[in-house]
């Protein structure tokens, strides 16, 4: 819609330029009748839905007002200038910028139609923001304590309890990275929530609106660390990847005990009153599903993992004689690992059976494994539909995005349904 827009505008500030240039006459009662005219038309095409209102639309909106307020004023002061060719040329060019750059995040961000969810419940929403008094914050420069802002999708008006799911999102993702994967798990009886790991995350906002970004030095050094592909960098790379994992596994724990505390104290509240503390499930993407399931290995009130196509760097438990230890206690609970192709055959061809999830996957109490033909990392989240430009570029496949995503959501569902409610085998292909 946005690219549609542009064109649209582009081409009306095309013809009225020509009109200008075959008629020798500015025209400018003429141009702000048009100009009122587009305000009064978006407003329209918003308020019937044709444009869906969001942030995509605001940088636009303050043009349109803008404009429309300048028309109106050559309108009621009718002073025609005299006409000059290169000032109408400046103009021209000046507002085709402007329009370009107001248009900017609708193209780059373009409407899509939301996944529909498949549950009976409708899905309300929560915020916190809580401070970790035991833990200072390793990207605070001044000695604060960690704080963690986390989002709840719940099912709405419920009068029951429902398994708890917690969410760590990728690095340099955000808490609403897998919007639809949330949204699909409370609207089939899940409370979900997503943790924004604050500095590793691309941004979060706690509830007073306080806006953090991603660590400078944190986006430097991931991108090196994903760079490193020679046996030289491993122990760099595995104390790095060590730093990074206590402080995720750090806030995963902290975020759980919080929760636990919260259903002990407010079991009237409409959120924490509805939560089952008994059956708990950890998903996370990239280095949020490692995360997830290393605190799934050392906790013993979790009951399934999910890794969406992450590296169980949790596995690594020392660096000797020149290569990483893994551990060779079998992992103790329900884990399932959702590849991208070039993220397995990758592993399969450079390590084999050694490699940490399929060394994982082949000692485990129970292990489950599937693998999204043409897929890329990114994938796996909301990003391919919310910004299929952005994600172009930092890594998709070929894949249709919305049946990737769509069928990653049904898989994560019919996994935890079977270890979190108990309902049978998940029914989890190898292959999609």
């Amino acid at each position: 819609m946005g690219t549609i827009t542009l064109i649209l505008l582009l081409a009306l500030e095309t013809f009225l330029l020509g009109w200008s240039i075959v008629t020798k006459n500015n025209h400018r009662e003429e141009k702000g009748i048009v100009s009122i005219a587009l305000l009064v038309l978006f407003g329209l095409l918003v308020f019937t839905g044709v444009y869906e209102w969001s942030f995509r639309y605001v940088a636009l909106l303050v043009v349109l007002v803008i404009q429309a307020l300048m028309g109106a004023v050559a309108l009621i002061w009718k002073r025609e200038k005299e006409y000059k060719l290169s000032k109408n040329i400046s103009r021209f060019v000046g507002r085709c910028m402007i329009f370009t750059f107001a248009l900017f995040l609708a193209i780059f961000c373009p409407q899509y139609q939301p996944l529909d969810t498949t549950g009976e419940y409708e899905v309300a929403t929560a915020k916190h923001t809580w401070v970790d008094n035991s833990r200072l914050d390793a990207y605070s420069d001044s000695g604060a304590n960690r704080a963690l802002t986390v989002e709840f999708w719940y099912p709405e008006n419920a009068d029951q309890e429902f398994p708890l799911v917690i969410f760590s999102h990728g690095a340099f993702g955000f808490s609403g990275s897998n919007h639809s994967t949330f949204a699909e798990l409370a609207s089939n009886g899940y409370v979900v929530v997503s943790i924004g790991h604050t500095n590793q995350a691309f941004f979060t906002m706690d509830v007073d609106g306080k806006l953090t970004t991603v660590d400078p030095e944190f986006i430097t050094r991931a991108t090196e660390i994903n760079a490193m592909h020679d046996t030289m960098h491993e122990e760099e790379i595995y104390h790095t990847t060590k730093e990074w994992m206590k402080l995720r596994t750090d806030d995963m724990n902290f975020v759980i005990d919080q929760i636990l505390a919260e259903c002990d104290a407010k079991q009237n509240d409409s959120l924490f009153s509805v939560i089952n503390t008994d059956e708990i499930g950890l998903m996370g993407h990239s280095l949020g599903g490692a995360a997830s399931a290393q605190v799934g290995r050392e906790r013993s009130d979790i009951d399934a993992v999910i890794v969406l196509d992450g590296t169980m760097l949790g596995e690594e438990v020392a660096f000797e004689n020149g290569s990483v230890v893994l551990n060779n206690t079998p992992y103790p609970i329900p884990l399932l690992n959702v590849y991208a192709e070039d993220h397995y055959t990758g592993a399969k061809e450079l390590v084999g059976d050694a490699y940490n999830n399929f060394y994982a996957t082949n000692h485990a109490v129970l292990a489950y494994e599937t693998v999204f033909q043409n897929a890329g990392h990114l994938n796996f989240t909301d990003l391919p539909l919310f910004s299929p430009m952005l994600a172009k570029m930092l890594g998709v496949g070929t894949i249709d995005a919305r049946y990737c995503i769509e069928t990653t959501n049904q898989v994560v569902l019919s996994f935890f349904d079977s270890f979190l409610k108990n309902v049978g085998e998940p029914n989890i292909q190898k292959e999609y």
